[in-house]
């Protein structure tokens, strides 16, 4: 993590004037886009108008990462979030931030969301294994810990979202780990990782993805292609197996399972977000006809296989299980239809 603070001043003297230019760009494009937007919608047969929908989304988005960055402004000039009520005041305009992008998002797209009941997340320190489809569900455990629970949510994420501001600041201050995602890296973190478990916040929720990254049919198809050109054949034939999702990637949750033995882990598993991961796929499922469902699981770490084999071992058959528990979801979806 030293690395990524190192670099965030240069990078933050590049990422903030740029969120501000774009957004003043997009207010004095926005009609012009709109117009362009409903004549294309129109056209092609989508008189819901979802380009202009994202359009909008995108619009209130910027403005969120003007706020977010605002708000942090005297902390930011300050150079330190070290003192508590600092963390505290950052963790709720954190919540805050992330509800609300929520809730437009809710308006203008027209999705709903079927959560499960907070009152029945665990209590203590808790390892959270989310499924990863989109940006959405990176965006709930925030929601659920930190803005409906009161608890702190530090996260393990791709380092490419240090390209925006509010994740950048935010997720700085308030120890998240934004992971690399190549492999000379992985050495380096593991270890920030460990030390993330290590001095997680009383209560907090760790938030961990294992499969790296979103499980579109695109990525399904180059992590089997490259598992067989290695010639990995057991995570071959997991991959192959699953029909909705990647296969865990085991460092990261073995990290954190073996620095927070008395943690509860959270599997967590939604449906609703399949195919939106990217601008094309997104556009074609507005405005949503069903629901996010979202619901969890909960294990023990103390219940767990006690050495990194068999944990690792158990994690594939959760995330078997997971893959059914979707294909069973969409199935039931199907046959409504």
């Amino acid at each position: 993590m030293s690395a990524q603070r190192d670099g965030r001043i240069k990078r933050r003297l590049i990422t903030i004037p740029r969120t501000f230019v774009s957004l003043a760009l997009l207010i004095l494009l926005l009609p012009v886009i709109v117009v362009a937007g409903v004549l294309f919608d129109v056209i092609t047969g989508r008189f819901a108008l979802p380009t202009v929908r994202l359009a909008l989304f995108g619009l209130v988005y910027l403005i969120h990462e003007v706020v977010g960055i605002v708000g942090a402004l005297g902390l930011l000039l300050r150079g330190s979030f070290r003192e508590p009520r600092d963390h505290l005041r950052l963790r709720k305009r954190q919540g805050w931030l992330l509800t609300s992008l929520l809730r437009w998002g809710q308006r203008l797209l027209a999705v709903d969301l079927d959560l499960p009941d907070p009152s029945t997340a665990p209590k203590g320190n808790t390892i959270v294994l989310s499924r990863h489809a989109s940006m959405v569900d990176a965006v709930l455990p925030g929601h659920i810990f930190i803005e409906q629970l009161n608890r702190s949510v530090h996260y393990v994420i791709k380092n490419e979202l240090l390209n925006s501001p509010i994740f950048d600041i935010y997720g700085l201050a308030l120890e998240n780990h934004f992971v690399a995602r190549s492999s000379d890296k992985t050495t380096e973190d593991v270890t920030a990782i460990e030390q993330l478990a290590a001095e997680a916040r009383p209560d907090s929720a760790v938030v961990i993805f294992p499969e790296g990254t979103y499980a579109s049919k695109k990525n399904r198809d180059r992590i089997a292609a490259s598992l067989k050109r290695k010639g990995e054949t057991v995570a071959l034939a997991l991959a192959e197996e699953l029909t909705n999702l990647l296969p865990p990637k085991p460092a990261g949750t073995l990290a954190l399972l073996r620095h927070q033995p008395d943690a509860t882990v959270l599997i967590v598993g939604h449906v609703g977000l399949e195919g939106v991961s990217e601008f094309s796929g997104l556009r074609s499922h507005l405005p949503s006809r069903e629901p996010i469902v979202v619901r969890w699981w909960q294990h023990a770490v103390s219940d767990l296989p006690p050495d990194d084999e068999g944990r690792a071992a158990w994690l594939q058959d959760q995330w078997k299980r997971l893959d059914r528990w979707v294909a069973e979801q969409l199935a039931e979806r199907d046959n409504l239809r």
